[in-house]
């Protein structure tokens, strides 16, 4: 069984076609300004592409660091690379609120790097992990355990509890 993981969406968040996840944010239709809420690999991964191609990014991290739960050694000549070519970084700030407006998308930040004022995206990009698809699937049809986070629990084999089934976990 490998039944996927899809995007988590911030609770508040308008449903708007410019606020994209990692998979929207492989179309490639490259706005003049985009928010990344999230500082991890993905969030990280996908604001380096779009400001080799042009694109003015600011990455917004709730934690006090960048790539959350990684080496800070090894973090750090990162942030200082992109530090100087992305618009902005603000880490200990979380988005309090994301408005659709005609001009764009209007965010309000909270935080120790907040801005005073609301800033105008033309995209926003939602990079804050994933969720295991485990509780879409029907897998107890067959028997098999779901975790109540959705992870299909496995052996050290990739066996669920139904010993013919195997599992990515």
């Amino acid at each position: 069984i490998a039944a996927g993981s899809e995007s988590i969406r911030l609770p508040g968040v308008p449903d708007d076609p410019r606020i994209i996840d990692s998979t929207g944010a492989l179309e490639l239709d490259l706005p003049a300004r985009l928010l990344v809420i999230g500082g991890g690999i993905i969030g990280l991964e996908m604001a380096t592409v779009y400001d080799a191609l042009g694109v003015k990014v600011t990455v917004v991290e709730l934690t006090d660091g960048l790539m959350p739960g990684c080496d800070r050694d090894l973090v750090r000549p990162l942030e200082k690379r992109i530090a100087k070519r992305y618009e902005r970084i603000m880490v200990k700030t979380k988005v309090t609120q994301v408005e659709a407006t005609a001009q764009g998308l209007r965010v309000s930040f909270a935080g120790e790097q907040a801005p005073p004022e609301p800033q105008i995206y033309d995209k926003v990009l939602q990079a804050v992990g994933r969720s295991p698809n485990g509780k879409r699937i029907g897998a107890e049809a067959a028997g098999v355990l779901v975790n109540e986070r959705g992870f299909i629990p496995v052996d050290r084999q990739m066996r669920t509890n139904v010993p013919h089934i195997f599992a990515i976990g």
